[in-house]
């Protein structure tokens, strides 16, 4: 009886300690009984990747790799080795391509178009400022000439009015008179040539102007239907369901390795903070995707556990 009620008590304390175990360290409920039993003293939360629907491009050891760069994250940003990558684990990650990936797919492909519309357009402003900058600087030269000859033709013409009541008309000063006027006026056709050419190419720029405008016009009407086709909302990558982690919307690797972190954060028992850069903000966004690292508010989450 002794050993009975020995063993009976060994097995209470065993159980408390268990339970005393789960209030210091949360993630250890969503490890299987017979891990707690057989790893008494480990406290990381084991996981492992069940499902990679191949509609993501990404193999299953890639996102085993992910993950294992996910719980880096929190390993380097506490100091603590808080997770393990094990096969047999009860907590499993599931990748699973729905209508929210598809949506987002279409979301992300219709952006790149209006980016692209967006670039030629940028484009084709600047070009359309620079021909009329040098349109503007053309009729400023024109219309200074314009003016030049006009006063030469006044100049020359009361200088033979002057000259013809002195001298007749095969004098030398007429004679020369005449010759300056006539060099004056076939500057001016040619001016009047080069001022056709101008609005021809004024026309031509009047035309580029309309044409550009009826391109802004469908970017405009692109940008209005994407907005109504794909309206702003909160777009949850993941979710934290207990004994599994479903990850069914992302953009890359970089947005999938932090959403991943993301939902163990939950596996670790905390909650959501309102620090926008922080990892555990409900949104991701406004995050540093690439060599992410913890925030204060990640890591005051994790301790006021």
């Amino acid at each position: 009886m002794r050993i009975v009620s020995a063993l009976i008590t060994v097995v209470i304390l065993y159980l408390a300690y268990l339970q005393f175990q789960v209030r210091s360290h949360p993630q250890l409920r969503f490890n299987s009984a017979w891990d707690r039993i057989s790893h008494p003293f480990d406290t990381r939360l084991r996981f492992r990747v069940a499902d990679v629907d191949p509609r993501f491009g990404l193999t299953q050891q890639q996102v085993i790799q992910l993950t294992k760069e996910a719980t880096e994250i929190w390993h380097a940003g506490t100091l603590k080795p808080l997770f393990v990558y094990d096969p047999q684990a009860n907590l499993t990650i599931h990748l699973i391509f729905d209508e929210r990936q598809e949506h987002y797919n279409a979301y992300k492909q219709a952006q790149q178009q209006l980016n692209i519309e967006k670039t030629r357009n940028d484009l084709h402003a600047e070009n359309l400022a620079n021909s009329r900058r040098g349109l503007e600087s053309q009729e400023q030269q024109l219309r200074s000439r314009k003016a030049y000859i006009q006063a030469e033709i006044l100049r020359l013409s009361q200088e033979r009015m002057s000259w013809s009541r002195t001298e007749h008309a095969s004098g030398t000063n007429l004679q020369r008179i005449e010759s300056e006027l006539h060099q004056v006026k076939q500057q001016a056709l040619q001016l009047d040539r080069e001022i056709d050419a101008f609005n021809q190419q004024n026309d031509h720029f009047n035309q580029q102007i309309s044409s550009f405008n009826q391109q802004i016009d469908h970017y405009n009407a692109g940008v209005i239907q994407a907005s109504q086709r794909f309206p702003a909302r909160e777009f949850h990558k993941g979710v934290f369901m207990g004994d599994q982690i479903q990850i069914y919307q992302f953009d890359a690797e970089d947005d999938l390795r932090l959403t991943l972190a993301h939902e163990l954060g939950h596996a670790l028992g905390l909650g959501h903070h309102n620090d926008p850069t922080a990892l555990m903000y409900p949104l991701l966004g406004k995050q540093q995707l690439e060599n992410f690292k913890l925030m204060p508010a990640d890591q005051s989450l994790l301790y006021a556990r």
